[in-house]
């Protein structure tokens, strides 16, 4: 895992093109530092860019021009090997998806990012039960992921963030389509995690997050930073 107190986004650039064969920009010479334990709140309309920006920071697309520093670590210059092997080892995702693996049980799914990684800690079903269990989640350990309703899912999938306890956790939408219970739940684990340190990427048009008060906020739609 590295350690990194700042991330440092550096003249971002991203476009594409669109069916008539014409450039769409969806953001520009984009420039920014967030300390360590900081907030950036992605704001804008549905289909404004926002999680295109979050896929170009995590290294998932790769940018026009421009670059992502997390210390000293400049994403965009890793193989795409090392990129994979610094996403899981340094963050985590809570996705209006879930990104469940279904081959795999409640808990094994919990655990599987870091045993993929080859970092799995002493006793790590013991510590995968008792964040199923904080999350309400433990009476379905052994289930399969196609036998649980959508606010199950994403309990899971807060499980499996609290587990690798990453520095970084990016959240695009996470209370799509959830209950009030579940999105409490979900809200509280992210400024859980926050006050421990971890620095938040986060996108939502849910106003259970309007008292979160983002350190940048940055709107996709106007291309304004705040």
């Amino acid at each position: 895992m590295a350690s990194f107190e700042r991330i440092s986004v550096k003249s971002l650039t991203k476009s594409f093109e669109n069916s008539s064969g014409g450039k769409v920009t969806i953001f520009e010479n984009v420039s920014f530092e967030l300390g360590k334990g900081g907030i950036l709140r992605l704001s804008g309309a549905s289909g404004s860019g926002k999680t295109t920006f979050m896929n170009v920071m995590s290294g998932l697309i790769k940018p026009d021009s421009g670059s992502i520093f997390f210390g000293n670590i400049d994403i965009t210059n890793l193989s795409e090997g090392k990129k994979d092997r610094f996403r899981a080892e340094n963050i985590g995702y809570i996705f209006q998806t879930f990104n469940l693996l279904s081959p795999f049980s409640v808990l094994e799914n919990v655990y599987a990012p870091l045993a993929f990684a080859g970092k799995l800690p002493e006793n790590y079903k013991d510590k995968a039960l008792d964040l199923l269990d904080k999350v309400g989640m433990k009476e379905f350990s052994a289930k399969m992921p196609y036998h649980l309703s959508v606010g199950q899912k994403q309990r899971v999938a807060v499980a499996r963030v609290l587990f690798a306890d990453p520095p970084l956790v990016f959240a695009d939408e996470p209370t799509a389509s959830l209950d009030r219970n579940s999105s409490e739940l979900v809200k509280n684990t992210l400024l859980e995690l926050n006050k421990k340190g971890t620095t938040l990427v986060l996108t939502s048009h849910d106003s259970i997050f309007d008292d979160i008060k983002p350190d940048i906020d940055f709107n996709l739609e106007t291309g304004v930073l705040s």
